[in-house]
């Protein structure tokens, strides 16, 4: 992970989550003063916004999702593996891929959380923090993060099979605007592959509402083992 704070593409995704979570900040709502709780309602509304939906698959990617392709083209894997093993290699990349999708959101998400508690909150009418409200507003960072990561994964899946750049970026944005259209257009019962629903978690996904972390959590499994197996064979082939 060490590797991942030295990326250039993690803090310009971090920038561009940032950007994209104030684009969809509603500032025309604020008019002092505000009903207590206020500035959480506008961070929710900032993250349900069609921009930042719009940015996953772009700032998901960008960090790191094509790292296997750069590193091979350059010839430093390599002088890698001379100095570690094939399956650690291959855990690491994993993980540092998953890290690169999930940490670009996150960091932005928390970073507006805090500026808007410290320039919005002193504007509300003086009551108790609404901390089911807080709940709410970072389950939702955490499913949009744990989206950047399944992308991420899917990027690096890509990357190493077709050793390519545009398919490492091009073919994650490919899949996740197919579901996005498949749901709106031809199949809108079926929530449960749209994007904007693993968001925002209104449909039933259970009594408790459990079913969407438990089917993110599997994709971001499925995305881990599937590019760990990639990588492996690509690997043994150095």
């Amino acid at each position: 992970m060490k590797e991942l704070w030295k990326e250039k593409g993690l803090w310009v995704a971090v920038l561009l989550c940032l950007g994209g979570m104030a684009a969809g900040f509603p500032f025309y709502q604020i008019e002092a003063p505000l009903a207590a709780g206020s500035f959480l309602g506008y961070c929710e509304t900032a993250l349900e916004s069609k921009v930042v939906l719009f940015l996953i698959p772009i700032a998901g990617v960008l960090p790191v999702g094509a790292v296997f392709v750069r590193e091979c083209s350059s010839g430093f894997l390599k002088l890698y593996m001379t100095r570690t093993s094939r399956m650690d290699y291959v855990k690491r990349k994993t993980v540092q891929i998953y890290g690169g999708g999930f940490l670009p959101f996150f960091i932005a998400g928390v970073g507006m959380v805090v500026l808007a508690f410290l320039l919005i909150y002193p504007l509300e009418i003086q009551g108790d923090m609404d901390w089911e409200k807080l709940r709410g507003v970072g389950e939702k960072l955490l499913r949009i993060s744990m989206m950047g990561g399944i992308l991420g994964e899917l990027s690096g899946i890509f990357g190493a099979a077709f050793k390519n750049y545009y398919m490492a970026y091009g073919l994650p944005f490919v899949w996740y605007y197919m579901l996005v259209i498949l749901k709106e257009r031809y199949l809108p019962e079926l929530y449960t592959m749209y994007p904007a629903e693993w968001i925002l978690g209104k449909e039933y996904w259970g009594s408790d509402g459990s079913g969407v972390w438990v089917f993110l959590g599997a994709l971001s499994m499925v995305g881990m083992l599937l590019h760990g197996l990639v990588l492996w064979r690509r690997v043994r082939e150095i």
